[in-house]
C-alpha cells in the first residue's frame, strides 16, 4: 500500500470519491480487528473457567507465542522461523485505533468507501492451534462470545468471523452452533491440523518425508482422518459460507522456513497454504456433495488458483478413471516393444542381445509403482467432462484479494477455461495497509489502468462477496446498510 495522503480537512478520500461514482455498494469481505485484550480477557475466562484461564495466561496468546519467537542466537539455533515483528499500523496512528474501535471504523466508513465488512480477528490468530482439547475449544468459545458481543451494536455495517476449531467433527459442530446462537453470521476454519503419523518409519523413509518426521497436515479433505461431510452439512444448514483463512490454526509446515527474513517467509506463504486445502477439499469432492456451499479462501490472492485449475484439468484428462487405464502395463503390446528395441536400438541394444533378455530389458522400461486400491483419483470429484470439472471449482470457491494486488486480473483472463470469482478484501488492521482510505482507491486503479473492466470490478467488491454470503444465507443482508 501506498503512504497516505495529506489531505485537506474536510476534504474527500480518493476511495470516497470512487465510491460516489458507483452504481452499487462495497462489500469487503477481509478485514482485520485488533482487539483490546483487557475488553476481551472477561469473555475467555468465563469461557475456561478460573484454574484453564490461569494457565492459558501463563502460556500467553498464540499469537504473542507466534511474534516472540525468541533473539536471532536462539532461532538460528532452534530454526525458529522470523515472524512479522511489526504486525500493525503505527504512523498512521488513526489507522490502529480504527482497528481497534468498531465505533471509530463504522464512524470512517464513508471515507474508506466501504459499505459493509467482514472482520477477522488478530490477536486471535492461532486459537484453533493447541493441541488440547478443552483450551482450544474454550479459546474458541470465549473469542466468538466477545466478537458477538463487541459488535452486535455495529450490524449494520460489521460482523466479524466466529473461529471454528477443526481438530475432530464434534468440536466444530458445537461452536458452529455456539456462534449461530450468539448472532454471529460468518464462520471461519483454520487451514489444517496436525496429525501424528500412526507409526514413522525409522531409517530408510519415503524422500517425501523430513528426516525423523513424526506428523503430517490434515486439511480436512482428501485423505483426512475424520469424515468432515457432518460439519460441511452444519455450515450449509446454520447459512455460514466456509471461509478458511491463514493462521486461524497451525501454520501450515514448510512455509516459513528463513530464521532471519519474515519477508521470505510471507511472500507466497499465504497462497501456499490455501493452494493445499482448495486442493483436498475439491478433490475430496465437497462441490460434488455439497453444491450450495459456498467456500472462501481468504488474503492468498487468485493468481495460484489459475494454475491449480488448469493443471487439475490437465491431470484430470491424463488420470481420470478411463483415461488411467492408457498408462496400464497391460495395455503394452510388448512383442511390439520387443520387435522395435531389435529394430531401431542399435548403438543402444547391445549387438547379440537374445530376445529373452530383450523381452527382460523391455519390463523395465515402464515407470510403475504400487498402484492405490482406487486408481481413479478423480472419483469422489465425478465429473462427467472437462466443463463439469471446471464449473465444481470456479463456480464454488472464491478468493480474497487485496486491493493492490494486480494480479486478481488473471480471474478474468480469456486463456482460463471459465472466470474465477475474486472477493475484495481489504486486510485494513495488518501492517500491509499503511493507509485504510486508499484501499478501494488502490482496486479502482486497476479499471484506470486497464486492468479490469468496470464490470469485472463490480465482480469483485460486490456481486461476488454477496454471491457468497447469501448463497446458503440469503436474508445476511437484511437489516444491513447494503440490504437493498
Amino acid at each position: 500500500m501506498t503512504r497516505r495522503p495529506m489531505r485537506e480537512p474536510g476534504e474527500a478520500s480518493r476511495s470516497q470519491s470512487v465510491r460516489e461514482q458507483l452504481t452499487h455498494p462495497v462489500i469487503d469481505c477481509d478485514g482485520h480487528v485488533q482487539e483490546y485484550l483487557p475488553a476481551v480477557e472477561p469473555f475467555l475466562r468465563e469461557a475456561m473457567g478460573q484454574p484453564l484461564f490461569d494457565r492459558y495466561r501463563q502460556r500467553g496468546t498464540e499469537m504473542a507465542r507466534i511474534l516472540g519467537s525468541g533473539s536471532p542466537a536462539e532461532r538460528m539455533r532452534h530454526g525458529l522461523p522470523q515472524s512479522a515483528w511489526w504486525a500493525t499500523p503505527a504512523r498512521n496512528t488513526l489507522d490502529l485505533a480504527t482497528a481497534v474501535l468498531p465505533r471509530l471504523l463504522v464512524e470512517r466508513m464513508g471515507e474508506l468507501g466501504i459499505d459493509f465488512a467482514v472482520l477477522y480477528g488478530s490477536k486471535s490468530l492461532g486459537s484453533a492451534a493447541p493441541d488440547d482439547d478443552e483450551l482450544r475449544q474454550a479459546l474458541c468459545r470465549g473469542w466468538n462470545s466477545f466478537y458477538a458481543e463487541t459488535y452486535r451494536p455495529f450490524a449494520r455495517h460489521l460482523t466479524v468471523a466466529a473461529i471454528i476449531p477443526m481438530h475432530t467433527p464434534a468440536e466444530a459442530i458445537a461452536e458452529l452452533e455456539h456462534a449461530k446462537a450468539l448472532g454471529l453470521k460468518v464462520a471461519v476454519i483454520p487451514e489444517g491440523v496436525y496429525r501424528r503419523i500412526p507409526e514413522p518409519l525409522a531409517g530408510h523413509a519415503s524422500p517425501f518425508l523430513m528426516p525423523g518426521q513424526t506428523h503430517w497436515f490434515d486439511t480436512f479433505g482428501l485423505d483426512s482422518t475424520h469424515d468432515y461431510d457432518p460439519v460441511w452439512a452444519t455450515f450449509e444448514r446454520l447459512g455460514f459460507a466456509v471461509t478458511a483463512h491463514g493462521g486461524i490454526g497451525q501454520i501450515a509446515p514448510n512455509n516459513f522456513t528463513s530464521t532471519t527474513s519474515y519477508s521470505y517467509n510471507h511472500i507466497g506463504a499465504l497462497a501456499e497454504k490455501m493452494y493445499h486445502q482448495a486442493k483436498s477439499l475439491f478433490m475430496s469432492g465437497v462441490t460434488r456433495r455439497f453444491p450450495q456451499l459456498p467456500i472462501g479462501v481468504l488474503e492468498c490472492g487468485v493468481n495460484w488458483a489459475t494454475t491449480l485449475m488448469t493443471d487439475m484439468v490437465e491431470h484430470w484428462e491424463k488420470r481420470n478413471g478411463t483415461a488411467i487405464h492408457e498408462l496400464s502395463p497391460d495395455a503394452i503390446d510388448w512383442s511390439l516393444l520387443v520387435g522395435l528395441l531389435e529394430k531401431h536400438g542399435e548403438g543402444l541394444v547391445p549387438e547379440g542381445r537374445h530376445r529373452a533378455d530383450l523381452e527382460a530389458d523391455a519390463r523395465l522400461l515402464p515407470a510403475t509403482g504400487a498402484p492405490p486400491a482406487h486408481l481413479d483419483d478423480w472419483r469422489f470429484v465425478d465429473a462427467a467432462d472437462e466443463h463439469e470439472l471446471v464449473s465444481l471449482f470456479a463456480d464454488h470457491f472464491y478468493f480474497g484479494c487485496e486491493a493492490d494486488d494486480r494480479t486478481l486480473a488473471f480471474a478474468f483472463s480469456p486463456a482460463l477455461p471459465k472466470t474465477l470469482r475474486p472477493i475484495f478484501s481489504s486486510d485494513i488492521g495488518h501492517w500491509d495497509v499503511t493507509d485504510m482510505a486508499s484501499t478501494l482507491a488502490e482496486a479502482w486503479d486497476l479499471v484506470e489502468d486497464g486492468l479490469l473492466t468496470q464490470e469485472q470490478f463490480r465482480a469483485f467488491v460486490h456481486d461476488n462477496p454477496r454471491s457468497m454470503l447469501t448463497a446458503v444465507a440469503p436474508d445476511f443482508f437484511v437489516g444491513t446498510a447494503v440490504e437493498a
